[in-house]
């Protein structure tokens, strides 16, 4: 592994263990145990830092989710195993790593608003066709005006004023809203698949 991919990597662990505002670049050098010097041969400030590390994470995301709807057997199945991963990602993430996001690093978190959520709109969109298509999902279900709902409450989700994060546990937010979004489409065939499996 090159030493960018190392530092990425460990800045990432850091950034999910303590938030981004937390660590530091002596943090990290600690972590990885070289200097800030070797770090800042390859990354020139903190602001870099957390844009490759969240470009990476994007892009190793999209490959994971990829994959799962690959090995998925039908659209039910497609997204419970979606669920089940991102749900273990919150579950380990620092409820603060997206508000200092939203906050200290606002143009990284535009890339997430933009070029992610855009991915997400087109797997979602995808999945409900699927699934009305096998009859999991009622057929009177709008497949456009439902992605952009599910959009629109991802993105509430990580709303501070909202669901401040001392009051909602993310990985609580999600599963409700997850579970939500999956009983609010399927037909009666789907339900019964759906009560088949644990869902989350």
């Amino acid at each position: 592994m090159v030493i960018t991919d190392k530092i990425l990597n460990s800045a990432f662990s850091l950034f999910m263990k303590y938030g981004i505002k937390s660590v530091s670049m002596d943090d990290l050098a600690r972590k990885l145990g070289i200097s800030k010097k070797t770090i800042y041969t390859v990354i020139d400030n903190k602001k870099e830092l957390v844009e490759k590390v969240i470009r990476a994470f994007l892009k190793q995301e999209e490959k994971d989710v990829s994959k799962i709807i690959k090995n998925s057997t039908d659209s039910i199945d497609e997204m419970v195993n979606i669920g089940r991963h991102l749900l273990q990602f919150m579950r380990e993430m620092k409820p603060s790593l997206v508000y200092d996001l939203q906050k200290y690093h606002p143009r990284v978190w535009s890339i997430v608003e933009t070029e992610h959520f855009k991915f997400i709109d087109k797997v979602v969109k995808s999945n409900i066709e699927k699934g009305i298509r096998s009859k999991l999902y009622r057929p009177e279900v709008n497949a456009d005006i439902i992605t952009k709902l599910y959009i629109s409450k991802s993105r509430e989700l990580v709303n501070e004023e909202t669901f401040p994060n001392k009051h909602y546990n993310k990985a609580d937010l999600f599963e409700q809203f997850f579970t939500y979004h999956l009983y609010g489409i399927v037909s009666d065939k789907g339900r019964t698949l759906l009560h088949s499996k644990n869902l989350i």
